[in-house]
């Protein structure tokens, strides 16, 4: 019988490239990232400049004086959603969900007063390559009016310093329109029904202490850098 030959065949191209040599691979666990973090949305690995993959970690967990309150995100670029453990979450383990660029964000507890409630999820991000990025966070009032809104830069460095740290922008600029939020009433009051919204709970998400943690110790960094020079 005659070899029929195929009338297709695929041809593997596409290989992924090795790791950049100004950004060499490197170990982390999620769970000893979240049991470390002082914040929502911690970073993995120190590598945020362009064309880095972000996963950020965040817990969430559940008590008699929890309060996460309710904000909206967005980005100008995807953000993969993974569930890595959880209770009494409205999304299960092993959840996958890829973001709407623009989308509301929330701790996802069915009911974040009870202690025995928790939930671990890892947002990832890809940089972009080539071009700009752009972010926005905005708090809405309960008959759907925007309240106030900060949009922000968040267009990543080019190349990776070792002898630098950078925090992820979505962090420190969270924080500030958090802070910009409860410290105007007349940014809480709502133009279209007159309600005062109640002030948003940014400790809860840790940005503030995240933002100033990083500061100062590039701050301790610098200055042993100084000494160091000084006595050359």
């Amino acid at each position: 019988m005659p070899t029929v030959e195929p009338e297709f065949s695929i041809e593997l191209s596409a290989q992924i490239p090795p790791p950049s040599p100004d950004r060499p691979p490197l170990r982390a666990n999620v769970y000893e990232t979240a049991w470390m973090a002082n914040t929502s949305l911690a970073t993995m690995f120190p590598y945020v400049q362009r064309g880095s993959i972000v996963p950020g970690v965040t817990l969430f967990i559940g008590g008699e004086h929890a309060e996460y309150g309710h904000f909206f995100h967005e980005n100008t670029e995807e953000e993969v959603a993974l569930v890595m453990g959880g209770q009494g979450t409205m999304k299960p383990l092993g959840t996958v969900m890829i973001a709407p660029l623009l989308h509301g964000v929330q701790c996802f507890l069915k009911d974040p007063k009870n202690p025995e409630s928790y939930l671990l999820i890892v947002i990832t991000q890809r940089q972009p390559d080539d071009r700009e990025q752009h972010e926005r966070v905005f708090f809405r009032c309960g008959c759907n009016e925007i309240l106030f809104e900060y949009p922000f830069e968040s267009t990543p460095s080019d190349a990776y310093d070792p002898h630098a740290s950078e925090i992820l922008p979505t962090t420190r600029h969270s924080s500030e329109a958090a802070a910009r939020f409860n410290d105007d009433v007349a940014n809480r009051t709502c133009k279209r029904c007159g309600k005062v919204a109640e002030r948003f709970p940014v400790e809860a998400w840790g940005w503030t202490l995240n933002t100033r943690s990083h500061d100062v110790a590039g701050s301790a960094r610098a200055a042993l850098l100084e000494r160091a020079k000084s006595t050359e």
